[in-house]
C-alpha cells in the first residue's frame, strides 16, 4: 500500500510539473499571437525642456512635429515601423547632412499602423524628393491619432 501511494504521489508531482512548464509556454505562445503593441521608431532631432526651444529648433525642418514626453519636448522629423523604410530614410536624412536619434516606442494603435505600414510602402518605392510630402502625412496621422 505504502509503494502505491508513494507511486501515486511521484506521478501527480511529475505530472504537475510537466503541466506547469507546459502551460507557461503555451500562455507566452498566446500573448504573442494575441499582439496588440507595435514598435514604432521615431527620427528625433532634438530633446527640450522648454516648449518655446523645441517650437523655435523645428522650424529648421520642412516636416516636423513635437511630442511632449512627461518634461521634455521632443522635435521627431519621421515615424516608421518597417525595417526597409527606416534603412531607406537613414540614407535618405544621411544624405542631408541631418543628425538624429532612432527613438523605439511601443504603440497600441491597430489603424495608425495599418495607415502607417501604407505609407511605409510608398515611401519605400517612391524617390527622396516625395519624401517631404509622406512623412508630412505620417506625422499629421499620428499627431491626430494619438491626441
Amino acid at each position: 500500500m505504502k509503494k502505491i501511494l508513494i507511486t501515486i504521489i511521484g506521478a501527480l508531482s511529475i505530472g504537475g510539473i510537466f503541466a506547469i512548464v507546459i502551460y507557461k509556454n503555451i500562455d507566452r505562445d498566446v500573448k504573442m499571437a494575441i499582439k496588440t503593441e507595435d514598435t514604432i521608431t521615431f527620427f528625433q532631432v532634438g530633446v527640450f525642456k522648454q516648449e518655446e526651444n523645441a517650437l523655435n529648433f523645428m522650424k529648421k525642418y520642412n516636416s516636423a512635429i513635437i511630442i511632449k514626453d512627461n518634461d521634455y519636448f521632443r522635435v521627431i522629423i519621421a515615424i516608421l515601423t518597417n525595417d526597409e523604410a527606416i534603412i531607406k530614410e537613414k540614407a535618405f536624412f544621411d544624405s542631408l547632412g541631418i543628425e538624429y536619434y532612432l527613438k523605439k516606442e511601443n504603440v497600441n494603435n491597430e489603424e495608425f499602423i495599418k495607415k502607417l505600414k501604407e505609407y511605409e510602402q510608398l515611401l519605400i518605392y517612391s524617390s527622396d524628393e516625395t519624401y517631404n510630402t509622406i512623412n508630412k502625412k505620417i506625422l499629421k496621422l499620428y499627431e491626430s491619432g494619438t491626441k
